[in-house]
């Protein structure tokens, strides 16, 4: 019997109020329950067996570590006094306990965010993602422990410069043994390997303090990480006014691509985590780098030619150039500019403004650190020079150590001596500085591929992409803050020359791995040898771990994409309904169980 034209009316109206409905309560579902991961991992990281570093947040009272006793209430927490009186064994089944807790809440963080970024983008506004971004990072914020000591640095360069009058490049942690900060430092022998940008920063942080009458390190602890929640929101507007132009400029607007990716970027766990717990460095520095983009942007749409351009020009020298005084490895974006500017009409006249205003500002900054060359000292002398952690050419030194350890060889120091180490250093620095080179050629040879702005984000992404994974030996997981920022930028303009990778995916596989890296870290077989390799220990899989897990799932796509490309065609609406039906299905038998 057909349906009268009345009835299908009311029908249409139905579903178009029922799409509205659950349009308007997704975003407040997905909200708390990632409010609600954030309050388990807040529970999680402080247990004691996992031995990540105090906050020192408990000063401020107990209630920082509520959740912590509300869901584990037999539980030592980080704060307390160590039992030594504790076995062996029930401290290895507490670290196997802890860690695999640590593991599921990052799993099921990073479900929620990747649900939220299937469901949320037609239901959003821009405005909801900086609301509840602020809300997740004030979370992050009041983290009680961090896991990365780098902050603590950051304090204890300040005090050397701010109360003791030292210069932080030159001067080492030691020459302030007596200050409250100093037992909790892991450098105590290295100078700060920041440029002057971040010395500035953390001086007026300091100095802030100060004038507030707040001279311990907890109130320097929570001005970083609110700083660090700043930069980040700060990087989050940038992404959404940048990839608005873009959008504007190629005359394809898609307002869900431009939400999805700007929402993938403020929700991303691994970024909150960097900014706001650990407050690392990086977030300032994509923060500066994004500026750059936004000035080059919007100058060469409104003001592509003449004295403006060269304004223009000025501004994006100085961004550069501030954000490569927080480190030194922003000079290979510098790079990318110029290459983008050899394209552009004018391009002498503009490649020397870059270049005088961009070598300029970095000798000014430098210079009242300078003290008679002894600042080259430092450069030279850094972990990242000659060390290797957390990378294939990391797993693969102490690997051989231990197989020559095996044959009666000796090697030297097992971690950082060791010949094998110096040669897996080299090598990998030497690959990536030749894959630099071939992309700088490509880049000149084919100016179409670096000639307009998209292209010119997609060279410095890959750029910083393969400088993590292959040209830096020593890295952590916040050195891919600013690799995610400019890949938010190419998710909005869907311009990317390897689509058929399904890169979205792999980035977001990337996330995790690099978030649960931490994992290796804290788990009980930390210090154990593998059988038949004397000195190679478990958790010297991080290296191959932290990369592998998203080659694997590249390799894989192919596999996949038959099942993907059925999902992606379908409307969202049709997915959330499909889902919802699922779900009803699913709880129906309990809602009315089979009389027997």
């Amino acid at each position: 019997m057909l349906k009268s034209t009345k009835q299908i009316s009311i029908e249409q109206d139905y579903s178009e109020q029922y799409s509205k409905s659950q349009h308007s309560f997704l975003p407040i579902v997905f909200l708390l329950t990632m409010v609600c991961a954030f309050f388990v991992l807040d529970a999680v990281l402080p247990l004691q067996d996992l031995m990540f570093s105090d906050a020192l947040l408990a000063h401020l009272g107990s209630w920082p570590l509520l959740p912590a006793h509300i869901l584990f209430p037999r539980f030592p927490v980080v704060q307390m006094r160590i039992d030594k009186h504790v076995p062996a064994m029930v401290m290895l089944i507490r670290s196997w306990k802890e860690t695999g807790l640590l593991f599921g809440v990052f799993l099921v963080l990073f479900g929620l965010y990747l649900l939220a970024l299937r469901f949320l983008p037609r239901a959003i506004t821009f405005r909801y993602i900086m609301i509840s971004t602020l809300l997740l990072g004030i979370i992050c914020v009041l983290i009680p422990v961090v896991t990365s000591s780098d902050v603590y640095s950051y304090i204890a360069y300040a005090r050397m410069g701010v109360i003791y009058h030292l210069n932080p490049l030159t001067a080492i942690p030691l020459q302030i043994g007596a200050d409250p900060v100093f037992r909790h430092l892991y450098w105590t022998r290295q100078p700060s390997i920041y440029g002057p940008t971040w010395i500035a920063i953390t001086y007026f942080l300091q100095w802030l303090a100060l004038s507030f009458g707040l001279p311990g390190i907890l109130s320097m602890l929570l001005a970083l990480r609110l700083f660090g929640l700043a930069m980040h929101l700060g990087s989050t507007l940038l992404i959404w006014s940048i990839s608005g132009h873009l959008q504007l400029r190629s005359g394809f607007i898609t307002p869900e691509k431009r939400l999805r990716a700007t929402l993938a970027f403020a929700w991303n766990p691994l970024l909150l985590f960097e900014a706001c717990v650990n407050a690392h460095v990086d977030v300032a520095i994509l923060f500066f780098v994004l500026l750059a983009i936004w000035f080059l942007v919007r100058g060469l749409q409104t003001t592509p030619q003449g004295g403006d351009a060269q304004r223009v020009m000025v501004q994006v020298a100085a961004m550069l150039a501030i954000a490569t005084c927080l480190k030194l490895n922003v000079i290979l974006l510098a790079l990318g500019l110029l290459l983008f500017l050899w394209t552009q009409p004018g391009k002498i006249g503009k490649i020397l403004m870059f270049t005088a205003t961009y070598s300029g500002i970095i000798v000014l900054l430098y210079l009242p650190f300078w003290q008679r060359g002894a600042l080259l000292h430092t450069f030279q002398n850094t972990p990242a020079a000659s060390q290797n952690i957390n990378t294939l050419p990391d797993f693969l030194a102490r690997l051989y150590n231990a197989l020559a350890a095996d044959f009666g060889q000796h090697v030297g120091a097992p971690d950082l001596q060791s010949p094998s180490v110096n040669v897996t250093h080299i090598l990998s620095t030497s690959i990536f500085v030749i894959i630099f080179a071939v992309l700088c050629w490509r880049a000149i040879r084919m100016p179409e591929s670096i000639n307009s702005i998209p292209g010119l984000i997609r060279w410095l992404a890959l750029v910083w992409l393969l400088y993590c994974a292959v040209g830096s030996p020593w890295f952590w997981p916040w050195y891919l803050v600013t690799f995610f920022g400019l890949y938010a930028l190419i998710e909005a303009t869907s311009v990317w020359p390897f689509n058929f990778l399904r890169l979205s995916l792999v980035m977001r596989i990337l996330t995790f791995s690099m978030l649960s890296l931490y994992c290796f870290y804290t788990w009980a077989p930390l210090r154990s040898s593998v059988p038949g390799l004397p000195g190679f220990l478990w958790t010297e899989f991080r290296g191959l771990y932290v990369w592998m897990v998203p080659f694997l799932v590249m390799l894989l796509m192919p596999y996949l994409g038959v099942v993907y490309s059925l999902q992606t065609r379908k409307l969202a609406e049709t997915r959330w309904q499909e889902l919802w039906a699922f779900l009803s299905r699913s709880i129906q038998p309990l809602r009315n169980p089979p009389q027997l």
